[in-house]
C-alpha cells in the first residue's frame, strides 16, 4: 500500500451519500477480491459491499466481511480508498460499514528502500543521468474499492478472528513462488496463498525477528517460529539460504499506527504478531495493528557457537567495505570501525582483498577516480588501532564511471599486503579493462567492476590472487511480481564475467604450478547458475566452506534470509586451506558494512 494516505479525522455524520449510489449492487467483498489477483468485475460499475473496519491505513482503510463465503481460496478483506472521492470520515476500528465504490486495481507507488528514480552514469564520462526506476512495473497490483460514494455506518462488529500464517513452503522445501500457466492455487503456490489473504487479518505465531530494521525504514522481517526448520538455521539460528527452498514463510511487517521508530533486534522472539495482509514495494507484507513497546522487546538468546581460531599460516581476508570513500559522511568514524575488525577480528591478515572502494570524493560527477587518499585513510587507522603496516596495491580506473556502482564513485577492488608477511607481490593488473570496457555488447565487464589480478610469491611459492566483485542483482524481479515465472535476469552477465575471467586464467595458468586464490564478492551462491563456469573449470577452482560447517557459510542477509555471496575459490595448485565466514555486520544494528568479512588460511604455507 502507497503512504498516498493521511489519516482523516473520523466525523460525526454517520453516511455520506453521493448521487447515483443507491443503484450499487449489493456485493460480497469475496466476490470483488475473486479467485484470481486481480478483480474479474468491471471497474466502472459501482458496487455496494460490508464488513466491519479492521484498521485505517493513511488515506484509507481495511474491511472484512463478518461472515466468510467459506472459499479459502477467496480474500474477505478489502482496502476502501476514498481519498479522490468527496471528503469521507475513516471510520473506526470496530465499526460495522456498507460502502459503495468501484472495484479498481492500485499499483503502490515506490517507498523505501525502493526510488521513484536511479541515476544512471554514462560510461566513460562525467555525465549522470536521472532516470525513472523501472521496478514498479514488475509489481503486483492489491484490489480495492475507489471512487467511494457512500459510507454508511450502520453499528459496530466484533473483529474476525485472524487467519494463521503458514504458507505453502513453510514446513517443506518449495522451489516456486507461482507455477506458470496453472490455475489460482493457494494451497500449493505462496503466490496465490498471499493474494488469497490480502486485506484479511493474519496471525504470525511466535514471530522471530530476522532481518535488522533500516533508519527511516517501516518495515523489518520475521519468521514464524515453528516454521524455521533445524536444516534451514545458520549456526545463528536465523534463516539459511538452501538450493531449492524460496523461504515464503519469511514475510515482512509494517509498523503500526503511531508505532514511534525503533529497531528489534536481529533474533528477538516478539511472541504473536496479528495485523492486516497487503501488498507494497513489490512484497506482500502484514501491517500490524498493535504498537510494540521497544522497552519491553525481549532480548535474543545468546547462540554459542565455536569462535573461529586461526594458526600460524599466511592468512587472507576478503571484505567488501560497502562504499567506503574519505569523502562520505562519517568517514571516520567507519575506517576506525572497519581498521578495528581488520585488527581485532581478523586478526590483521596477510592479504586483504577488499571491494566497493570509491574515489577520494565518493559520489558524484566528477573526473576524479583516484582513491589514494581513501586507501591512506584505511591503512593509517589500521595502524592507529595496533595493526601493522600495509602495502596498497591498487590500479586506479581509466576512466570515469567505467566499473559500475554509485553514480560517480568509481567503485573497484584493491589488495593490501601486510609488511613482513612472507608474500612478495608483482604489480597489478586490471583485467578486461580494454579499449571495448563502455561496449556491453562486446565486454561482460562494461561499466562493472574490473577483476584484479596480482601474481605473488607466498614464502617462495607461485600463486595469482584475483579480487572480484561481479555484478549485482540489480534487474531481477522479484518472487511476487506480475511474472508467475520471475526471472533473475541478472544471471546471465554474471556467468558471462565468470567464463571470460575463467578462459583468461585458463590461458594463463594451464598446465602451471601455480595456486590461484579468487576472492571477493560474487553476488551469488556457490552452486548457482552464473558460476557454473568456475566449477566446470579445468583449473580445478573449489569453493571453501566454512571449516565449522555449513551453517557458518554466511556472508550477507537480504530480506530476512542469510546467503553465502562472498567466497574463496582456490584452483590450480592446490593447497591445504581453512576459512572461516566471520559473523560481525551482517547481523548487528550498528554494522558497518552489510557484508561479513571471510578469512581463508593457508596452512603449510
Amino acid at each position: 500500500m502507497a503512504r498516498q494516505y493521511t489519516l482523516i479525522g473520523f466525523a460525526a455524520s454517520l453516511m455520506i451519500t453521493a448521487v447515483g449510489s443507491s443503484q450499487a449492487a449489493d456485493t460480497t467483498i469475496s466476490a470483488v477480491q475473486g479467485k484470481d489477483h486481480r478483480t474479474t468485475l468491471p471497474s466502472d460499475i459501482e458496487v455496494a459491499v460490508e464488513g466491519v473496519v479492521t484498521g485505517d491505513f493513511g488515506k484509507g482503510f481495511f474491511i472484512q466481511s463478518t461472515r466468510s463465503d467459506g472459499d479459502a481460496a477467496t480474500s474477505e478483506g478489502l482496502f476502501v480508498f476514498p481519498g479522490n472521492s468527496p471528503s469521507f470520515a475513516i471510520p473506526k476500528v470496530g465499526d460495522l460499514v456498507r460502502v459503495t465504490g468501484k472495484p479498481d486495481e492500485f499499483q503502490p507507488f515506490p517507498e523505501l528502500p525502493v526510488m521513484r528514480t536511479r541515476k544512471v552514469a554514462v560510461c566513460g564520462t562525467t555525465q549522470i543521468n536521472e532516470i525513472p526506476s523501472e521496478d514498479r512495473k514488475s509489481y503486483l497490483p492489491i484490489t480495492q474499492l475507489n471512487s467511494v460514494t457512500s459510507v454508511e455506518i450502520k453499528g459496530t462488529a466484533s473483529m474476525p478472528d485472524a487467519t494463521d500464517f503458514i504458507p505453502p513452503g513453510a514446513n517443506v522445501s518449495i522451489a516456486f513462488a507461482d507455477k506458470p500457466n496453472s490455475p489460482f492455487n493457494p494451497t500449493d503456490h505462496p503466490r496465490d496463498y498471499f493474494e488469497s489473504l490480502e486485506g484479511m487479518r493474519v496471525v504470525i505465531h511466535d514471530a522471530i525477528v530476522v532481518s535488522r530494521k533500516e533508519p527511516g525504514w517501516d518495515n523489518f522481517w520475521v519468521i514464524p517460529k515453528a516454521a524455521l526448520e533445524l536444516p534451514e538455521r545458520s549456526a545463528y539460528g536465523l534463516p539459511l539460504g538452501i538450493p531449492g527452498h524460496i523461504f515464503p514463510e519469511i514475510i515482512s511487517v509494517h509498523k503500526a499506527k503511531d508505532q514511534k521508530p525503533f529497531a528489534p533486534a536481529v533474533g528477538a522472539q516478539l511472541g504473536d504478531l496479528t495485523g492486516i495482509m497487503t501488498y507494497e514495494n513489490g512484497s506482500y507484507m502484514i501491517v500490524l495493528d498493535a504498537v510494540l513497546d521497544p522497552d519491553k522487546l525481549p532480548v535474543p538468546d545468546v547462540v554459542e557457537v565455536p569462535v573461529p581460531t586461526f594458526g600460524n599460516g599466511i592468512r587472507l581476508a576478503t571484505y567488501n567495505a560497502e562504499n567506503m570513500s574519505v569523502a562520505s559522511d562519517g568517514a571516520t568514524e567507519k575506517f576506525r570501525a572497519i581498521a578495528a575488525q581488520i585488527v581485532n577480528d581478523l586478526k590483521s591478515p596477510d592479504l586483504l582483498g577488499i571491494q566497493e572502494v570509491q574515489d577520494d570524493d565518493g559520489q558524484g560527477a566528477t573526473a576524479t577516480t583516484s582513491a589514494s587518499l581513501t586507501l591512506k585513510a584505511l591503512t593509517e587507522a589500521i595502524s592507529d588501532a595496533g595493526g601493522p603496516n600495509y602495502k596498497i596495491m591498487a590500479l586506479d580506473p581509466v576512466l570515469p564511471n567505467t566499473d559500475g556502482g554509485a553514480p560517480g564513485g568509481n567503485i573497484r577492488t584493491v589488495f593490501l599486503v601486510r609488511d613482513g608477511s612472507g608474500i612478495d607481490p608483482a604489480a597489478p593488473t586490471r583485467l578486461f579493462d580494454t579499449e571495448d570496457r563502455c561496449d556491453e555488447n562486446a565486454n561482460p565487464y562494461a561499466g562493472a567492476r574490473k577483476p584484479l589480478l596480482m601474481e605473488a610469491e607466498v614464502n617462495g611459492k607461485p600463486f595469482a590472487f584475483v579480487n572480484l566483485h561481479l555484478s549485482s542483482k540489480l534487474g531481477d524481479q522479484g518472487l511476487y511480481s506480475n511474472a508467475e515465472d520471475p526471472k533473475p535476469a541478472s544471471i546471465e552477465g554474471r556467468k558471462k564475467q565468470a567464463s571470460w575471467l575463467v578462459e583468461e586464467l585458463e590461458r594463463r595458468y594451464s598446465g602451471a604450478a601455480r595456486t590461484i586464490v579468487l576472492m571477493g564478492d560474487f553476488n551469488d551462491h556457490a552452486d548457482s547458475e552464473a558460476l557454473e563456469p568456475l566449477r566446470q573449470s579445468k583449473l580445478g577452482f573449489q569453493f571453501q566452506r566454512d571449516y565449522r560447517g555449513e551453517t557458518f557459510t554466511a556472508s550477507y542477509a537480504f530480506n530476512g534470509l542469510r546467503e553465502a555471496i562472498d567466497h574463496f575459490v582456490v584452483g590450480g595448485k592446490q593447497v591445504q586451506t581453512r576459512v572461516s565466514y566471520m559473523n560481525l555486520n551482517a547481523d548487528t544494528q550498528d554494522q558497518v558494512s552489510d557484508h561479513n568479512p571471510v578469512v581463508l588460511e593457508l596452512l603449510g604455507n
